[in-house]
Parts: C-alpha cells; structure tokens; sequence
C-alpha cells in the first residue's frame, strides 16, 4: 500500500515476476444441506485473500531474512532460509513459491498493482557471517485487513480504513482487531470497524483480556438457555468474509472462505461440533529455519514453498505429522481448542478462536 522509496527501489532483489491472477471464486455457507452464497463484497474480500496467497516467484539465489523484529532490530529467533533450487541443487530445478512473504517488519504491502516483486526493507542482522534482511510483505493481520479493504472498497493509500488512530496510522495487529471487537476500543489507538460475531448470551465480552476468556465463558453450563450453546449461537453465525481470530500475549487470525454446518437433530438446532468446519486462508509464515537441526529438518524448512495455508507441504509435528498438506479446514471443536490444529512451526496448538466481522457487514 505504501509508495517504494528510491533507496528501496535499490534493494529491489532481482527475480521472475508475474502480474497479479484475476480470481472470482464462490464462497458459501452450507447450513444443513442448504447452501447460500457470500455476498458480492464477502466475495470480493475472499478473492483478494486468495490472490495474496497464490502470486508466484521464483529467486534468483538462496534467501537469508527475519520475520520478526524487537526494539526495531531482527531477531536470530525469526531467521528464515529458503533455497532457489529444491534441495540446495541447481540439478533438482527451481522452487516455485506462492504467496506474498510473511512479515511482521515490514508488513503493509499487499502488491495491489497486480505486480508482485520480492523488496527488501532497511533491516539487516548478521549472524555467523550470514546477512539476514527484512523484506516486503504481509503478516496475519494485515493480509486479513486488506482483504476487508477490498471487500469495502476501501483499499486505497490514502484510505485509514481499519488502520490505527495514532499518528502513524499503521494496519491493524491483532491485538487492535480484538480490542476493537471485543472490548470495544479500549486503548486510544484502535477505531471502530469491528464487533464479535452471534450471540454472547450472559457474558460481559468487554471483561476479556484474551479469546481463551471468552471460548470458555461461551462454553459454561448456564451462559445460554436450554438447548443453545456457543456451536449454535456463536460458530453457526460465520459467513466467508468473516475472521476468526486467536488474541493471547500473541495472536493470529485467518480469513474464512467457507462454512459448513451439520446437525445431530432433524430439527436443525443442534450442531455437531465435530463434523461442522470452516475453510480458512491464514498468512502463518514460512518453516524456520533452525540451525541446530538434522540435515533433514533443515532442507525441508529451506524448501518449503509457502508462508500460506492451505498449502501442499507435508505437516512435521504434532497429531497430524505426516499429513500431506495443510488444508486450512477446521472443525468448530478445533475453534474451541477442544481438539488441536495442525501448525507450520510448533505442532499442535490448543488456541482458542472467535469470529469476527466488519461492522458494515450482517
């Protein structure tokens, strides 16, 4: 979104460039067999997502940079090593990647042109001799939050839509998104574009200090009436365009594509929790690269193809170890952190997720 100054126009890395695909997909909520398609700016938010995930490039050589910064400095913790060609050789052929890059240093280029080239930023760390560098491109919130510019018609430079209200106004982070949504605004630099999705029966949201608080107030015996539950009055309620977002001391949040809703009653009123899911599109990062590995952990964190899910590589930790892709379905129990999700870096995760939606939107 933001103009590429000459001297980053100097660090550009040369490489194969693509123009951005066009892309119109149908995305729809399944309610019991019935199926109803996302509206045209749903829609629109969803494409835009999908474009992000899918732009392809190649390098032109091996690739050293960081995802993650601390007191304006990378850090040895977020190092990232890709190779051009599979295995570190030319004979294996060139890596195809899809997606724009995770970033969490640089992180408000969406590559709106149509144009994707992989930019370096100003950040640099040198560790056992190796220049890692920072590099343009989005991280889990901010491909969320021009995904719904899009889908407003708001994604424009000049445009603060869910941007922060201070003078730098950056790109919401996830702690914005959940204080906006859930608390309601409770620091003096998040606006008011967001609010929870269904019904929160008893509880008081605006108490919570993370989604953890609010997953397992839903679930409470008494915080709804007889035969409701935090299935039907909460995860029932998400339509594709929606968000689900995690927020702890970190956070994370995917877009959702689709739903599809099953039910253990003729009378469609209670919702299986395990056979019910949702299709998501999350920008999560690439595999880091640790150099205290095995031989084999290494080439396959320097092979790996993607900083999005879904994708092809094979899941490494966790109960889903050798799982061939990551197909960025979740079932409503993995939401609740009743049963664990697969994850690109640390095996299973436990998180607890709640939907979230722009306030323009039903």
């Amino acid at each position: 979104m933001k103009k590429i100054c000459v001297f980053a126009m100097l660090c550009v890395l040369t490489m194969t460039m693509f123009l951005e695909p066009s892309f119109a997909g149908t995305y729809k909520v399944n309610d019991g067999g019935i199926e109803t398609v996302a509206s045209i700016p749903r829609s629109d938010a969803c494409d835009k997502m999908t474009i992000m995930s899918q732009m392809t490039w190649t390098l032109p050589e091996t690739l050293y940079y960081c995802t993650l910064q601390s007191g304006g400095a990378l850090t040895k913790a977020s190092e990232v090593k890709l190779y051009k060609y599979k295995d570190g050789k030319s004979a294996n052929g060139v890596i195809t990647r899809k997606g724009i890059p995770y970033s969490q240093v640089d992180r408000e280029y969406s590559f709106p042109s149509g144009t994707f080239t992989l930019n370096f930023g100003n950040k640099t760390l040198i560790d056992d001799g190796i220049t890692y560098r920072s590099v343009h491109g989005t991280d889990c919130a901010s491909s969320v939050a021009f995904a719904w510019r899009k889908g407003t018609g708001n994604n424009s430079a000049s445009s603060n839509f869910l941007k922060r209200t201070n003078t730098n106004h950056a790109i919401y982070t996830t702690e914005n998104m959940f204080n906006d949504a859930v608390r309601e605004s409770t620091d003096t630099y998040t606006g008011d574009f967001l609010k929870v999705v269904g019904d929160y029966g008893k509880y008081n949201k605006k108490t919570a200090a993370n989604t953890r608080n609010v997953v397992d107030a839903l679930s409470a015996a008494g915080n709804y009436g007889a035969g409701k539950d935090i299935y039907s009055e909460v995860y029932a309620k998400i339509k594709p365009g929606d968000a689900l977002l995690f927020r702890g001391s970190s956070g994370h949040v995917r877009l959702v594509t689709g739903v599809h809703i099953v039910y253990t009653d003729t009378a469609k009123t209670q919702v299986d929790p395990e056979a019910s899911y949702v299709n998501c599109i999350e920008q999560t990062g690439f595999r880091k690269y640790k150099k205290d590995a095995d031989a084999t952990e290494k080439k396959i964190a320097s092979n790996w193809s993607t900083s999005w899910i879904p994708n092809e590589e094979t899941v490494q930790e966790g109960t889903y170890a050798g799982q061939k892709k990551f197909t960025g379905m979740y079932t409503f129990n993995q939401l609740t952190g009743k049963t664990p999700s697969p994850t690109v870096n640390g095996g299973d995760s436990y998180n607890r997720y709640i939907p979230i939606r722009l306030n323009v939107w039903s």
